[in-house]
Formats: C-alpha cells, structure tokens, sequence
C-alpha cells in the first residue's frame, strides 16, 4: 500500500490547540499542526528511507482547505493507495477525554481503521486507543483511495497532551504507523 500522508490543520487554525493548558509567557503548550507535521515529516522520511514511495500532500503552515485536501488525494489515488489524516484531538472539556481513534466511512476504510487500531496497541502505542468509529468527515467522504484520520490523543487532557510534546513519542507513533501500514 502506498500511503498519501495528509497532516491536517495548520498553524494558525483556529481552535485546534491546547487550550487551558499554557506555558509561563500565557502562551497554549500545543499547536495541533506542530504534532501533526512532526508524525506526519517522520512518517514519510521512514518511507523515503527505506525507499517506499509515499506521498505527503500538506506540508505547508497555512490551512489547507478540506476540499483542497480531497483534490491533491484525487490526483495522487490509484488501486493501492491509502489516505491517512493525521490529527490531535480536542475536547471542550478539559481532561474528561482520553485517548486515541481511528476514524473511518467506507468498509474498505473501517478494515484499514481496525488493523492499524490493533497493530498500534499490540506494539506498544502510548496512548490508550479506543475502538475505530465510521464517521461523515469530507476527508473520508470525498478521497477515492480507502481512507482513515487519526486522532492520536486528546491535546485538552493533561495526561495525554504529556505524551504528545514528547518527541520520543512522535517518532514511535511515525514508526508504529510505519511498520502498520507496511503490514497491511
């Protein structure tokens, strides 16, 4: 399977950070987009390293529209791609939400949603992960590959936004990711 690797929102997305939780200066720990482009860039290095092709379709700062997103998968999607989204989550409430989730709308998605849910907690994923759910987002709705988004953790929970600064956690999930989707 050849992955098109889209990492969600940029920097400067409104409401996709940490919010209650911020440094000395008042400043938000996390930015939603400096976890994603983190897994998402060690993502495709560990393609490219092992000389896989892959495909990233948003590597810049700026928000990248939905129906942008959905355009860039079109134009990469043959038989044997899949589409990953790559993301943080976040709760209204702060630390009343765990964990992560794979997100899917196809059969063909769902498969995909249940065999990386098990790779990852089989191999030692940090964070607890629930069970995938089918879900009506355009990323899933609108790509022709087989698609799933990825909500690594809950960036509003203490416990988990602790893991989600922690680069030895990123490049562990960019590897387990790696080596699931290699598995497919």
């Amino acid at each position: 399977m050849i992955p098109i690797i889209d990492t969600g929102h940029g920097f400067n997305t409104p409401g996709k950070r940490s919010d209650g939780f911020v440094d000395g200066n008042g400043r938000v720990l996390l930015k939603e987009n400096s976890v994603n482009e983190a897994v998402g860039n060690k993502l495709s290095f560990l393609f490219w390293h092992n000389d896989d092709e892959a495909h990233f379709i948003s590597n810049e700062w700026i928000d990248i529209s939905l129906s942008e997103r959905v355009r860039r998968e079109r134009e990469l999607a043959s038989n044997n791609t899949i589409f990953i989204s790559i993301h943080a989550d976040a709760f209204h409430l702060k630390n009343q939400a765990r964990g992560g989730r794979f997100f899917y709308r196809s059969e063909s998605g769902r498969k995909i949603a249940e065999k990386l849910t098990k790779f990852l907690k089989d191999n030692g994923y940090q964070l607890s992960l629930r069970v995938p759910m089918r879900e009506n987002f355009k990323v899933l709705r609108e790509t022709k590959s087989p698609a799933v988004l990825f909500e690594m953790g809950f960036m509003t929970t203490k416990s988990d936004l602790d893991v989600l600064l922690e680069d030895d956690f990123r490049n562990k999930t960019a590897q387990l990711l790696y080596d699931g989707i290699k598995s497919l």
